[in-house]
């Protein structure tokens, strides 16, 4: 059976890897019989990098979103993405 991976190890993934090693474990789900055991380490680890991409993900987002084109070159400011109107 695989050496499981902590959390602190998946958090020092960055996010191409941690996807790939999420679609091989769905894949491995997904086309193998697995004992139940191995099944829910596979399920445990796919939702800690689901969870580490999805965070990479958010804080990608909000960089982009801080990065606005002014006249003067490029300022950080927080975009407002609410439509109250």
């Amino acid at each position: 059976m695989p050496k499981k991976q902590n959390t602190s190890d998946n958090e020092s993934l960055d996010f191409e890897t941690a996807l790939k090693q999420l679609q091989e474990l769905v894949s491995r789900m997904e086309n193998e019989q697995q004992s139940l055991d191995a099944a829910i380490s596979d399920y445990e680890k796919g939702t800690q990098l689901a969870s580490l991409c999805q965070q990479q993900l958010d804080a990608a987002q909000l960089k982009v979103e801080q990065l606005v084109k002014s006249k003067d070159g490029l300022r950080f400011e927080t975009l407002d993405t609410s439509n109250d109107d």
